[in-house]
């Protein structure tokens, strides 16, 4: 292909439009990991007994991200693809439509971590120290849980719409609260009691509440698609609503899923010893910190791929896929080479109480490093490409595939019937068996171009 000034000039505008919304969410889905990472930091300090039940009573607050990262993702495909039409009424129903059932899952969740605590955490540990420490956790967390979904789908919904800034600004002024609480709760400073890790979930709930609460004002104060009346939002018909869940439902059943597969990985995991699990508590924070670069370049796949197909630019949509496609892998190269060079002194900042635990970290990140250019490619096609194409069924099936057929097996022969003397062993199979054969069924999948499917044509 003969490259001419003029698609130069394109080029670069794509790629100033994507950084434009790829860079606030990214910098967005950075602060939330650095509350998570401080949050792991201040526990630390307190012993592996207590950094092992935070990170499985964590579980519980991931399982809650994906489920709504399913209600919302649903909600963004048909956004982004309405946003690219013109089509404000198909945005406000979409959104009112996502909060709806959101936030009655969110009150069946927080009913459940406030009653059932000790039952949840028993799922991941037989240790009754660690089951007493989570539940007293997840018992203070589910204070949090409705003002977070809240926040979540609000934050999609706002971003498929290109208002990033909202959800950037609302995210720093929670972290520092956070941030802030945290030091005062878990240790007592600024005569606050010192309540250890109940604490850390207080301070957790506070900065949700605070997220909420900015974004409510800033939806009143500013102009936004967003801002209509109550009728206007809830204005979905019957015709609506199976459209929605028709394209919504193989999302949030991948997304639940795919959470729930991977707790399997962590009911395997967590049986390795509290000293291994503790070190890829560490890992799981500082891995984080570099996932989010993806999130960003994910999430504006999802809106300029989106808008492209919804106004019914086809081809305009695979160029701009495909651009993201090859700009995926390149950036895993560059940032999995800075996690390995960073890794031991980012490690070193965390006041670990054994020095194995400090080394299972380091040795699980060493192998992140070198794979995160090869797991990444599967999600920007699945959460990126394919959903914002209107194909949510096949990234679904691609995903569970990889996690219940290959990665939950090998997980489990290797983690309860070899048991390597190594954990990173058995981090590797996990990964390694999960994303091999769904990267390439991705890839062929992308070529066929069948996943593009135009959500704004007329019934």
């Amino acid at each position: 292909m003969i490259m001419t000034k003029h698609t130069l000039k394109i080029d670069f505008g794509f790629y100033r439009a994507a950084l434009a919304l790829a860079i606030p969410i990214a910098l967005q889905n950075l602060l939330t990991s650095c509350a998570t990472l401080i949050d792991t930091a201040m526990v630390v300090s307190l012993g592996n007994a207590e950094t092992s039940a935070m990170g499985l009573a964590a579980r519980f607050a991931f399982l809650l991200n994906v489920i709504c990262f399913g209600f919302s993702s649903g909600c963004a495909s048909l956004l982004s693809q309405y946003w690219g039409a013109k089509d404000e009424i198909g945005v406000r129903r979409s959104m009112g439509f996502a909060m709806s059932i959101s936030m009655a899952f969110a009150v069946v969740y927080a009913t459940l971590l406030a009653l059932f605590p000790e039952f949840l955490i028993g799922l991941f540990s037989d240790e009754a120290p660690i089951i007493a420490l989570g539940a007293e956790y997840l018992r203070a967390y589910s204070l949090a849980v409705l003002f977070l979904v809240f926040s979540q789908v609000m934050c999609v919904a706002l971003r498929a719409v290109e208002r990033v800034f909202i959800p950037l600004i609302s995210s720093l002024v929670s972290v520092a609260v956070n941030t802030f609480l945290n030091y005062c709760l878990i240790y007592g400073h600024f005569g606050f009691p010192s309540m250890g890790l109940r604490g850390a979930a207080l301070a957790s709930a506070a900065g949700c509440a605070v997220q909420a609460i900015i974004i409510l004002v800033a939806l009143l104060c500013t102009k936004n698609p967003f801002r209509a009346p109550l009728r206007a939002l809830l204005s979905f018909d019957r015709t609506f609503c199976a459209k929605y869940l028709r394209i919504a439902a193989p999302t949030l059943l991948n997304e639940t899923m795919w959470a729930i597969g991977t707790n399997i990985y962590v009911m395997v995991l967590g049986r390795q010893g509290y000293e291994n699990h503790a070190g890829y508590t560490l890992y799981e924070n500082v891995q984080q910190l570099f996932f989010v670069f993806f999130v960003g370049i994910c999430s504006a796949c999802s809106v300029m791929v989106g808008m492209r197909i919804g106004r019914g630019e086809a081809e305009e949509g695979y160029i701009a896929a495909r651009r993201f496609a090859v700009m995926t892998p390149v950036m895993g190269v560059i940032l999995g080479a800075i996690l390995i060079a960073v890794r031991n002194p980012v490690l070193s900042l965390f006041p670990v109480e054994t020095e194995a635990a400090r080394q299972v970290a380091s040795e699980c990140l060493l192998f992140y490093g070198c794979w995160i250019a090869i797991r990444m490619i599967p999600y920007t096609m699945i959460c990126g490409i394919f959903r914002a194409g209107g194909d949510t069924k096949s990234g679904c099936f691609f995903d569970l595939f990889g996690l219940y057929a290959l990665g939950i097996p090998a997980v489990l022969v290797t983690g309860l019937l070899i048991r390597p003397t190594r954990f990173v062993v058995l981090v590797a199979v996990m990964f390694i068996a999960e994303d091999l054969v769904k990267g390439i069924l991705c890839f062929r999948h992308f070529r066929s171009r069948k996943w593009i499917k135009q959500l704004t044509e007329k019934e």
